[in-house]
């Protein structure tokens, strides 16, 4: 029994695939030889690294192009054309691209016949008795073209698919229009997946929990959750060699591991857009020293630039033992780690000396209605307060800005655009876009009861895949939707998403200005303001300033402010409340809610200063 895994396009050039590391190890520990193909590298070595990298790392889903150039080869032209989906897809008002995407969409359909070619003759396959493939995000139609070649001269091959884009019912309608697909795995496959090969190995019919077989021999149970303790260490030896040879001298950004799966919060809210646990929402975690342990022998192994863990959420335990582990010194590589924005900022600068140097935010919203719509169970102020203390510490946070759900308060979009003009010092978010519904969100399972009139597949499922919406909507995975001011959503949201995009020009080429707190040459302090969108200022603070400044580095209410800083302070309320007004006016301070909360940036050297009773009186 030889197994080979192939990663086809549009997998990420710059990291290997988890997946494929974990089943090859897997495989290995039952002595089964496998052998893993990244012909992802392959195709972006024809291609060119950043147009590749435009397609798969910063790639727009709603479009599924990765998929469609693929689709043009394996069904032809017989339901979509280059100009059916450019003035369908490309050209949509509210979704469309410009030239660049577009033209690096129109040559990669044109290197695609040509990479299969390569892929298909690059490699003995008689000599393997299955093939797997996975497919996460856009690599099905890439996998399904290469298996039909396979299938074509070896008819002996097993071809199994398995990945995200399969999970649950999505798997089994693949049967109904892919004749070359065997099997089909439905959920983690760690146990079963391995089992299937031993079974083939020994001439053994019978499928495990988990996997769809075309001859029907599919077993009934779902498989049992597996411990994430009992897991090895991936296997990435094949990658990095193929990395070398299609990019001399560009090395991996990093390595993919990870230390739990389902998400804690989503146990106990599942936020009502995201479907990506699908039916694994169950939080299991490594042991603090497992995850150690496997990071220290993929550094050593491998030594990559950054540990790219892919957890939906940080365990929250970790603070106390695994940060603390690499923030006395094991580990030399970043890392990069999926975070929930109720953290305070010792642990914010815990994370930084741990090596948590990149973190994705999940910051979504700056409303507070819109976010208990989404189910965050946080508010807009802590989320405007881990993005300064990340941008203190150093740490870069990466987020998104969503809108878009039934029963948002419209006025939140002026709001909004308003709040995030104060912001532009801070991390401008990667995307300000309006919703999808997501396979496995509670607004996709309770679409009605969340206030949506209507979904539907994206239409860029009808340019991948042949039948009509309904047909689709047993594989589609990204749904579109209408609900009573989907319509109206690119007139609302005009100046959120045009601030946005200046905002994230700025931030990235370092030039949105600062806005913070320094010592002034005579001892004092003085608010500086460069923040591009904004005069440049700059005010002396005078005690009372600061006290109301520090004691607004967290969210805190108008009422507790009033009564800390008059304990403290000795002032009179009215005092206060004036102090507190030029404040706003100035957006040294900025109220969200019901929570007010500190804008500027505080050094070090204040911090260390206790908070203690004023002068002023």
């Amino acid at each position: 029994m030889r197994v080979a895994l192939v990663v086809m396009p549009f997998a990420g050039a710059d990291r290997p695939s988890l997946a494929a590391g974990l089943f090859k190890a897997l495989l290995r520990d039952r002595g089964i030889p496998c052998d893993c193909k990244y012909f992802n590298l392959t195709f972006a070595g024809l291609l060119g690294y950043e147009p590749y990298q435009r397609l798969s790392k910063f790639a727009y889903s709603h479009m599924l192009a990765g998929e469609w150039i693929f689709s043009q080869i394996y069904f032809g032209e017989s339901f979509s054309s280059w100009e059916s989906y450019s003035h369908e897809i490309l050209d949509d008002p509210v979704w469309g691209v410009g030239k660049e995407y577009r033209d690096t969409i129109h040559r990669a359909a044109a290197v695609a016949p040509v990479f299969l070619r390569i892929a298909y003759e690059s490699c003995d396959w008689s000599q393997y008795d299955l093939v797997g493939f996975t497919s996460t995000f856009e690599q099905t139609l890439s996998s399904l073209c290469l298996a039909r070649m396979i299938r074509r001269s070896h008819p002996h091959i097993r071809i199994a698919f398995g990945g995200a884009n399969f999970e649950g019912p999505m798997g089994s309608p693949y049967f109904e229009i892919f004749p070359e697909i065997d099997y089909i795995s439905t959920g983690e496959a760690d146990l079963s997946f391995p089992q299937l090969c031993e079974n083939l190995a020994a001439g053994i019919d019978e499928v495990p929990p988990g996997i769809l077989s075309r001859a029907g021999s599919s077993s009934e149970q779902r498989p049992q959750p597996v411990s994430l303790e009992d897991l090895p260490v991936p296997d990435y030896d094949e990658f990095f060699p193929a990395h070398a040879r299609a990019f001399p001298g560009v090395g991996p950004t990093g390595v993919m591991l990870e230390a739990s799966r389902g998400c804690w919060w989503g146990q106990k809210r599942h936020c009502t857009f995201c479907g990506l646990n699908g039916m694994t929402m169950t939080f299991r975690r490594k042991s603090w020293q497992r995850v150690a342990r496997e990071s220290s022998a993929l550094e050593e192994r491998y030594s990559p630039s950054y540990l790219i863990f892919a957890d939906n959420i940080l365990a929250m335990d970790y603070f106390s033992t695994l940060l603390p582990h690499w923030a006395d010194g094991a580990g030399r590589a970043g890392k990069f780690f999926e975070i929930k924005s109720n953290l305070r900022r010792e642990q914010v600068a815990l994370l930084k000396r741990a090596g948590i140097a990149h973190v994705q935010s999940g910051i979504e919203s700056l409303s507070d209605q819109t976010l208990e719509l989404m189910d965050k169970g946080v508010s807009a102020a802590q989320n405007i307060a881990l993005l300064r203390w990340c941008r203190e510490l150093g740490v870069d946070a990466q987020w998104n800005l969503l809108f878009g759900f039934p029963g948002e308060d419209l006025d939140d979009y002026p709001r909004t655009h308003g709040i995030m003009q104060k912001l532009s010092h801070l991390p401008a978010p990667r995307t300000c876009g309006s919703i999808r519904v997501d396979r496995f969100s509670p607004n996709f399972e309770r679409w009605q009861e969340k206030g949506f009139l209507e979904i539907r597949p994206l239409s860029g499922y009808r340019h991948v895949f042949p039948g009509d919406d309904e047909g689709l909507r047993s594989l589609a995975y990204y749904f579109e939707y209408r609900h009573p001011h989907s319509d109206r959503l690119q007139e609302l949201a005009r100046d959120v998403v045009d601030f946005g995009a200046v905002w994230l020009r700025r931030s990235d080429g370092g030039t949105n200005g600062v806005f913070e707190v320094r010592r002034h040459l005579d001892g004092g302090w003085v608010l500086r303001d460069t923040r591009f969108n904004r005069e440049d200022a700059a005010l002396r603070l005078t005690e009372r300033d600061l006290l109301l400044l520090r004691l607004c580095d967290s969210p805190t209410t108008q009422k507790a402010l009033f009564e800390q800083a008059g304990a403290l302070s000795g002032c009179t309320e009215r005092q206060i409340r004036e102090t507190h007004d030029a404040l706003l006016e100035k957006e040294a301070l900025c109220e969200v809610g019901k929570k007010i909360i500190a804008l500027p940036l505080f050094p070090n050297e204040l911090r260390e200063i206790p908070l203690s009773p004023t002068k002023e009186g």
